[in-house]
């Protein structure tokens, strides 16, 4: 018997195949994480466990919306699930700066960001700009992490890339 996503616990592993093997999956939320987000956001969010592959985030500017990683992950990794999970995947708008650097401002709702697959924000793993003043607030903290920078919180931030932590891309850019 199979268990439906949405009425799975957050922090829960789902099993599911990316390019043949089948990897683990967190459920770091449910529902919808805010209003800051589009209806189409209200769903179970998935976060793969460890870290696939190293890419770069953009070769030329600091914008989400145009980036490299952007591109990558609703092409050709999209391409890595099987029909089946791609059919369940949905369209979102996710919050993001809309520009570059410093001087892009925040679209969210409606205006938010038209994806498959997306890059987490530094505030959807709990950070705020007192954490950090680089971070935009483009996003709410998803239900499975912590907020601060406190060691319980921290090890929910940890990935790993061929058995070793590293550090791993954000959708939020270095205003």
């Amino acid at each position: 018997m199979s268990t439906k996503l949405g009425s799975m616990s957050v922090g829960s592993t789902v099993k599911l195949k990316l390019g043949g093997t089948a990897r683990d999956f967190l459920v770091v939320h449910q529902g919808l994480p805010s209003s800051m987000y589009d209806s189409s956001c209200n769903g179970t969010w998935l976060l793969l466990k460890d870290i696939y592959t190293t890419r770069t985030w953009d070769s030329s500017n600091n914008d989400y919306k145009n980036s490299d990683i952007q591109a990558y992950l609703n092409g050709s990794w999209l391409s890595r699930y099987s029909a089946g999970v791609l059919s369940q995947i949905k369209q979102v708008k996710v919050p993001y700066v809309n520009g570059t650097g410093p001087g892009g401002s925040v679209a969210s709702g409606a205006n938010g960001l038209s994806c498959k697959i997306f890059l987490l924000s530094g505030y959807e793993l709990g950070w705020t700009t007192s954490d950090n003043s680089y971070f935009p607030r483009d996003g709410a903290k998803l239900s499975y992490f912590s907020s601060g920078t406190g060691s319980a919180a921290n090890n929910k931030r940890i990935a790993n890339y061929n058995g070793s932590a590293t550090y791993w891309w954000l959708r939020s850019p270095h205003t």
